[in-house]
Protein backbone atom coordinates (compact mmCIF):
# COMPACT_ATOMS: atom_id res chain seq x y z
CA UNK A 1 0.00 0.00 0.00
CA UNK A 2 1.08 3.33 -1.05
CA UNK A 3 0.56 6.82 1.01
CA UNK A 4 1.09 10.37 0.97
CA UNK A 5 4.18 12.04 -0.74
CA UNK A 6 5.24 8.04 -2.09
CA UNK A 7 1.94 7.99 -3.67
CA UNK A 8 1.81 11.11 -5.15
CA UNK A 9 5.46 10.02 -7.27
CA UNK A 10 3.64 7.45 -8.96
CA UNK A 11 1.59 10.10 -10.86
CA UNK A 12 4.84 12.63 -11.60
CA UNK A 13 4.21 15.22 -13.18
CA UNK A 14 0.84 16.13 -11.95
CA UNK A 15 -1.11 19.48 -13.24
CA UNK A 16 0.82 22.44 -11.15
CA UNK A 17 -2.08 24.49 -11.31
CA UNK A 18 -4.03 21.87 -8.62
CA UNK A 19 -3.27 20.81 -4.87
CA UNK A 20 -3.15 17.37 -5.02
CA UNK A 21 -3.82 15.39 -1.38
CA UNK A 22 -2.66 12.32 -2.08
CA UNK A 23 -5.19 9.52 -0.37
CA UNK A 24 -4.39 5.64 -0.61
CA UNK A 25 -3.32 2.95 -3.35
CA UNK A 26 -3.34 -0.61 -2.72
CA UNK A 27 -2.75 -3.17 -5.26
CA UNK A 28 -2.12 -7.05 -5.65
CA UNK A 29 -1.46 -9.61 -8.12
CA UNK A 30 -4.70 -10.63 -10.00
CA UNK A 31 -5.48 -13.66 -8.09
CA UNK A 32 -8.69 -14.88 -6.34
CA UNK A 33 -11.58 -12.85 -4.62
CA UNK A 34 -10.52 -10.24 -2.33
CA UNK A 35 -11.21 -10.81 1.47
CA UNK A 36 -14.20 -8.88 2.72
CA UNK A 37 -12.43 -7.40 5.96
CA UNK A 38 -9.23 -6.02 3.83
CA UNK A 39 -11.19 -4.22 0.99
CA UNK A 40 -13.68 -2.57 3.96
CA UNK A 41 -10.48 -1.33 6.03
CA UNK A 42 -9.04 -0.31 2.77
CA UNK A 43 -12.50 1.49 1.59
CA UNK A 44 -12.38 3.11 5.13
CA UNK A 45 -9.01 4.67 4.99
CA UNK A 46 -9.40 6.09 1.45
CA UNK A 47 -12.82 7.68 3.12
CA UNK A 48 -10.91 9.10 6.22
CA UNK A 49 -8.56 10.69 4.65
CA UNK A 50 -10.70 12.06 1.85
CA UNK A 51 -13.36 13.79 4.45
CA UNK A 52 -9.88 15.19 6.19
CA UNK A 53 -9.37 16.91 2.98
CA UNK A 54 -13.03 18.15 2.58
CA UNK A 55 -13.63 20.49 0.59
CA UNK A 56 -12.41 18.93 -2.38
CA UNK A 57 -13.14 20.29 -6.14
CA UNK A 58 -12.21 17.05 -7.70
CA UNK A 59 -11.51 13.01 -6.95
CA UNK A 60 -9.11 11.03 -9.02
CA UNK A 61 -9.77 7.29 -8.77
CA UNK A 62 -7.59 5.02 -10.25
CA UNK A 63 -9.02 1.82 -10.39
CA UNK A 64 -8.96 -1.52 -12.58
CA UNK A 65 -12.72 -2.19 -12.38
CA UNK A 66 -12.54 -5.90 -12.08
CA UNK A 67 -11.47 -6.73 -8.48
CA UNK A 68 -14.07 -9.24 -6.85
CA UNK A 69 -14.76 -9.28 -2.92
CA UNK A 70 -15.80 -11.52 -1.32
CA UNK A 71 -19.86 -11.09 -0.76
CA UNK A 72 -20.04 -8.36 -2.84
CA UNK A 73 -20.80 -8.06 -6.88
CA UNK A 74 -19.41 -4.57 -7.95
CA UNK A 75 -16.88 -3.43 -5.84
CA UNK A 76 -15.48 -0.59 -7.51
CA UNK A 77 -19.29 0.82 -8.11
CA UNK A 78 -19.55 0.26 -3.70
CA UNK A 79 -16.28 2.27 -3.37
CA UNK A 80 -17.12 4.59 -6.04
CA UNK A 81 -20.16 5.47 -4.51
CA UNK A 82 -18.94 5.58 -1.35
CA UNK A 83 -16.20 8.85 -2.57
CA UNK A 84 -19.79 9.94 -4.24
CA UNK A 85 -21.62 9.94 -0.64
CA UNK A 86 -19.04 11.54 0.73
CA UNK A 87 -17.83 14.26 -1.03
CA UNK A 88 -21.60 15.05 -2.78
CA UNK A 89 -22.60 15.99 -5.68
CA UNK A 90 -20.73 19.16 -6.73
CA UNK A 91 -17.37 17.88 -7.16
CA UNK A 92 -16.17 15.84 -10.03
CA UNK A 93 -14.80 12.12 -9.98
CA UNK A 94 -12.75 11.12 -12.93
CA UNK A 95 -11.77 7.17 -13.29
CA UNK A 96 -9.05 5.81 -14.70
CA UNK A 97 -9.58 2.03 -15.49
CA UNK A 98 -8.43 -1.02 -17.24
CA UNK A 99 -11.03 -2.36 -20.33
CA UNK A 100 -10.97 -5.51 -18.90
CA UNK A 101 -12.58 -3.68 -16.10
CA UNK A 102 -16.41 -3.97 -15.71
CA UNK A 103 -18.68 -0.42 -16.15
CA UNK A 104 -21.42 -1.34 -14.72
CA UNK A 105 -24.72 1.13 -14.62
CA UNK A 106 -24.27 1.67 -11.27
CA UNK A 107 -20.04 2.77 -11.54
CA UNK A 108 -20.75 4.98 -14.32
CA UNK A 109 -23.63 6.54 -12.41
CA UNK A 110 -21.59 7.55 -9.67
CA UNK A 111 -18.59 9.03 -11.66
CA UNK A 112 -18.41 12.06 -13.58
CA UNK A 113 -15.58 11.15 -16.25
CA UNK A 114 -13.87 7.72 -16.90
CA UNK A 115 -11.59 6.74 -19.41
CA UNK A 116 -9.72 3.11 -19.88
CA UNK A 117 -6.75 1.98 -21.72
CA UNK A 118 -6.56 1.93 -25.42
CA UNK A 119 -3.91 -0.80 -25.82
CA UNK A 120 -3.97 -4.50 -25.11
CA UNK A 121 -1.43 -5.70 -23.79
CA UNK A 122 -1.33 -2.16 -21.73
CA UNK A 123 1.75 -0.14 -22.37
CA UNK A 124 -0.73 3.19 -22.36
CA UNK A 125 -1.69 2.58 -18.75
CA UNK A 126 0.25 5.76 -17.52
CA UNK A 127 -0.92 7.44 -20.55
CA UNK A 128 -4.82 6.51 -19.37
CA UNK A 129 -3.78 8.02 -16.12
CA UNK A 130 -2.44 10.94 -17.74
CA UNK A 131 -5.94 11.66 -19.76
CA UNK A 132 -8.20 10.86 -16.51
CA UNK A 133 -6.63 14.02 -14.47
CA UNK A 134 -6.62 16.02 -17.72
CA UNK A 135 -10.00 15.59 -18.18
CA UNK A 136 -10.75 15.88 -15.29
CA UNK A 137 -8.67 19.38 -14.31
CA UNK A 138 -9.80 20.97 -17.61
CA UNK A 139 -13.67 20.64 -16.74
CA UNK A 140 -12.67 21.77 -13.57
CA UNK A 141 -11.06 25.22 -15.03
CA UNK A 142 -13.33 25.75 -17.68
CA UNK A 143 -16.75 24.71 -15.00
CA UNK A 144 -17.28 22.06 -17.48
CA UNK A 145 -20.16 20.11 -16.08
CA UNK A 146 -19.90 16.38 -18.00
CA UNK A 147 -22.51 14.36 -19.61
CA UNK A 148 -22.05 10.45 -19.85
CA UNK A 149 -23.60 8.16 -22.68
CA UNK A 150 -23.32 4.58 -21.44
CA UNK A 151 -24.45 1.44 -23.30
CA UNK A 152 -23.53 -2.27 -22.18
CA UNK A 153 -23.03 -4.72 -25.12
CA UNK A 154 -24.05 -7.98 -24.48
CA UNK A 155 -20.61 -9.99 -25.65
CA UNK A 156 -18.17 -11.62 -22.68
CA UNK A 157 -14.77 -11.84 -24.28
CA UNK A 158 -11.85 -13.68 -22.81
CA UNK A 159 -8.72 -11.37 -23.01
CA UNK A 160 -6.76 -12.96 -25.21
CA UNK A 161 -9.70 -12.23 -28.35
CA UNK A 162 -9.40 -8.95 -27.84
CA UNK A 163 -5.48 -7.52 -28.66
CA UNK A 164 -5.72 -4.20 -30.30
CA UNK A 165 -2.89 -5.14 -32.41
CA UNK A 166 -5.19 -7.24 -34.36
CA UNK A 167 -8.75 -6.45 -35.85
CA UNK A 168 -11.46 -5.67 -35.03
CA UNK A 169 -10.16 -4.00 -31.83
CA UNK A 170 -7.05 -2.59 -33.61
CA UNK A 171 -9.96 -0.44 -35.20
CA UNK A 172 -12.33 0.13 -33.01
CA UNK A 173 -9.97 1.11 -30.24
CA UNK A 174 -8.03 2.86 -32.59
CA UNK A 175 -11.31 4.83 -33.76
CA UNK A 176 -11.17 6.60 -29.83
CA UNK A 177 -8.66 9.30 -30.50
CA UNK A 178 -10.49 10.65 -33.54
CA UNK A 179 -14.33 10.35 -31.71
CA UNK A 180 -13.00 12.58 -28.38
CA UNK A 181 -11.47 15.40 -30.80
CA UNK A 182 -14.94 16.34 -32.31
CA UNK A 183 -16.92 18.54 -30.89
CA UNK A 184 -19.13 18.93 -27.74
CA UNK A 185 -16.83 15.09 -27.25
CA UNK A 186 -14.19 14.69 -24.18
CA UNK A 187 -13.43 11.07 -24.02
CA UNK A 188 -14.86 8.31 -25.25
CA UNK A 189 -13.61 4.65 -23.72
CA UNK A 190 -14.47 1.20 -24.76
CA UNK A 191 -14.58 -1.59 -21.60
CA UNK A 192 -14.02 -5.63 -22.88
CA UNK A 193 -15.14 -6.62 -19.31
CA UNK A 194 -13.90 -9.82 -17.36
CA UNK A 195 -15.14 -12.77 -18.69
CA UNK A 196 -14.14 -14.98 -15.28
CA UNK A 197 -15.19 -12.73 -12.30
CA UNK A 198 -18.87 -14.98 -12.67
CA UNK A 199 -20.41 -11.52 -11.65
CA UNK A 200 -23.89 -9.92 -13.58
CA UNK A 201 -21.76 -6.74 -14.27
CA UNK A 202 -19.67 -8.94 -16.26
CA UNK A 203 -20.00 -7.40 -20.04
CA UNK A 204 -18.24 -5.04 -22.76
CA UNK A 205 -19.55 -1.60 -22.17
CA UNK A 206 -19.13 1.90 -23.74
CA UNK A 207 -18.98 5.27 -22.09
CA UNK A 208 -19.18 8.76 -23.98
CA UNK A 209 -18.40 12.01 -22.06
CA UNK A 210 -18.82 15.60 -23.23
CA UNK A 211 -21.10 18.63 -23.24
CA UNK A 212 -22.94 17.98 -26.19
CA UNK A 213 -25.77 15.49 -25.19
CA UNK A 214 -26.81 14.45 -28.98
CA UNK A 215 -22.92 14.22 -29.90
CA UNK A 216 -21.74 11.79 -26.93
CA UNK A 217 -25.12 9.81 -27.61
CA UNK A 218 -24.24 9.00 -30.92
CA UNK A 219 -20.74 8.30 -30.62
CA UNK A 220 -21.65 5.98 -27.70
CA UNK A 221 -24.34 4.36 -29.92
CA UNK A 222 -22.19 4.03 -32.95
CA UNK A 223 -19.20 2.50 -31.47
CA UNK A 224 -21.60 -0.40 -29.51
CA UNK A 225 -22.71 -0.89 -32.60
CA UNK A 226 -19.50 -1.50 -33.99
CA UNK A 227 -18.41 -3.69 -31.30
CA UNK A 228 -21.64 -5.64 -31.54
CA UNK A 229 -21.45 -6.09 -35.49
CA UNK A 230 -17.83 -7.09 -34.86
CA UNK A 231 -18.47 -9.70 -32.03
CA UNK A 232 -18.10 -12.72 -34.16
CA UNK A 233 -14.72 -11.34 -35.75
CA UNK A 234 -12.91 -11.14 -32.49
CA UNK A 235 -9.93 -14.37 -32.37
CA UNK A 236 -7.15 -15.43 -30.48
CA UNK A 237 -3.79 -13.94 -31.55
CA UNK A 238 -2.31 -17.47 -31.81
CA UNK A 239 -3.68 -20.60 -32.85
CA UNK A 240 -6.11 -22.03 -30.52
CA UNK A 241 -8.19 -25.11 -29.21
CA UNK A 242 -8.28 -27.66 -26.16
CA UNK A 243 -5.91 -29.04 -24.48
CA UNK A 244 -5.26 -32.03 -25.90
CA UNK A 245 -4.82 -30.46 -29.64
CA UNK A 246 -2.50 -27.47 -28.15
CA UNK A 247 -0.46 -30.39 -26.42
CA UNK A 248 -0.05 -32.76 -29.35
CA UNK A 249 0.55 -29.39 -31.47
CA UNK A 250 3.53 -28.00 -28.94
CA UNK A 251 5.23 -31.44 -28.76
CA UNK A 252 5.22 -31.67 -32.98
CA UNK A 253 6.59 -28.46 -33.01
CA UNK A 254 10.48 -28.47 -34.16
CA UNK A 255 11.12 -24.94 -32.26
CA UNK A 256 11.63 -24.58 -28.45
CA UNK A 257 10.64 -23.69 -26.05
CA UNK A 258 6.85 -23.85 -27.16
CA UNK A 259 4.41 -22.03 -24.98
CA UNK A 260 0.90 -22.92 -23.93
CA UNK A 261 -1.25 -20.61 -22.19
CA UNK A 262 -4.63 -21.70 -20.45
CA UNK A 263 -6.90 -18.81 -20.80
CA UNK A 264 -9.28 -19.94 -18.79
CA UNK A 265 -7.26 -19.95 -15.85
CA UNK A 266 -4.54 -17.69 -15.89
CA UNK A 267 -3.58 -16.67 -12.64
CA UNK A 268 -1.86 -13.36 -13.72
CA UNK A 269 -5.48 -12.52 -15.40
CA UNK A 270 -7.37 -12.80 -12.20
CA UNK A 271 -8.00 -16.83 -12.21
CA UNK A 272 -6.87 -18.40 -9.02
CA UNK A 273 -4.92 -21.10 -9.99
CA UNK A 274 -6.71 -24.23 -8.51
CA UNK A 275 -7.57 -25.88 -11.68
CA UNK A 276 -5.18 -29.00 -12.14
CA UNK A 277 -7.20 -30.25 -15.83
CA UNK A 278 -3.64 -29.12 -17.89
CA UNK A 279 -1.76 -30.87 -15.58
CA UNK A 280 -3.66 -33.82 -16.41
CA UNK A 281 -3.80 -33.66 -19.63
CA UNK A 282 -0.08 -33.36 -20.08
CA UNK A 283 0.37 -36.50 -17.71
CA UNK A 284 -2.10 -38.24 -19.99
CA UNK A 285 0.07 -37.84 -23.48
CA UNK A 286 2.33 -41.28 -23.70
CA UNK A 287 5.26 -38.88 -24.77
CA UNK A 288 5.05 -36.77 -21.32
CA UNK A 289 4.43 -39.73 -19.26
CA UNK A 290 6.96 -42.48 -20.58
CA UNK A 291 9.37 -39.27 -20.45
CA UNK A 292 9.96 -39.57 -23.86
CA UNK A 293 9.06 -35.65 -23.79
CA UNK A 294 9.73 -32.77 -21.34
CA UNK A 295 7.39 -29.87 -20.42
CA UNK A 296 7.33 -27.35 -17.64
CA UNK A 297 4.12 -26.61 -15.75
CA UNK A 298 3.13 -23.51 -13.98
CA UNK A 299 1.05 -24.02 -11.37
CA UNK A 300 -1.08 -24.46 -9.31
CA UNK A 301 -2.21 -23.20 -5.84
CA UNK A 302 -2.90 -26.42 -3.24
CA UNK A 303 -1.72 -25.38 0.33
CA UNK A 304 -2.74 -28.52 1.69
CA UNK A 305 -0.28 -30.46 -1.05
CA UNK A 306 2.68 -27.60 -0.24
CA UNK A 307 2.35 -28.75 3.53
CA UNK A 308 2.57 -32.03 2.84
CA UNK A 309 5.61 -31.84 0.74
CA UNK A 310 7.00 -29.46 3.12
CA UNK A 311 6.77 -31.96 6.09
CA UNK A 312 8.17 -34.65 3.83
CA UNK A 313 11.22 -32.52 3.18
CA UNK A 314 13.87 -32.24 0.77
CA UNK A 315 14.04 -36.03 -1.28
CA UNK A 316 10.92 -37.07 -0.20
CA UNK A 317 8.84 -39.74 -1.93
CA UNK A 318 4.94 -38.00 -1.43
CA UNK A 319 2.07 -38.52 -3.51
CA UNK A 320 -0.83 -35.87 -3.00
CA UNK A 321 -3.62 -34.69 -4.36
CA UNK A 322 -3.86 -31.37 -6.25
CA UNK A 323 -6.82 -29.05 -7.56
CA UNK A 324 -9.90 -27.20 -6.38
CA UNK A 325 -8.01 -25.97 -3.03
CA UNK A 326 -10.31 -22.81 -3.87
CA UNK A 327 -13.98 -24.07 -5.43
CA UNK A 328 -13.17 -25.46 -8.63
CA UNK A 329 -14.89 -28.26 -10.02
CA UNK A 330 -12.85 -29.88 -11.87
CA UNK A 331 -11.57 -32.64 -9.12
CA UNK A 332 -8.36 -33.38 -7.24
CA UNK A 333 -5.61 -34.94 -9.52
CA UNK A 334 -3.59 -37.86 -7.61
CA UNK A 335 0.11 -37.10 -7.73
CA UNK A 336 3.26 -38.96 -7.21
CA UNK A 337 6.46 -37.42 -6.80
CA UNK A 338 10.22 -36.47 -5.19
CA UNK A 339 10.24 -33.07 -3.19
CA UNK A 340 13.29 -31.20 -5.28
CA UNK A 341 13.68 -28.41 -2.65
CA UNK A 342 11.76 -25.74 -0.22
CA UNK A 343 12.57 -22.49 -0.62
CA UNK A 344 11.83 -20.77 2.50
CA UNK A 345 11.14 -16.87 2.53
CA UNK A 346 13.06 -15.06 5.09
Amino acid sequence: MVRSDELLARYDPLPVEVDWVPLVHARALPGGAVERDFYDSVKAEILERLRAAMPVDGVFLDIHGAMSVVDMTDAEADLATAVRDTVGTEPLISAAMDPHGNMSRTLVGALDLASSHRMSPHDDAPLTRTRAIANLVRCLREGVRPQKAWVRVPVLLAGERASTRDEPARGIYGSLREIEARPGIIDAAVWIGYAWADEPRCAAAVVVTGTDREAIQREARALAERYWTARADFSFSVPAGDADWAIATGLAATERPYFISDSGDNPTAGGAGDVAYMLGRLLAHPDLASGRATAIWASVVDPTAVARCIAAGEGARVEVSVGGAFGSTQGDLPLRGTVGRILRKR
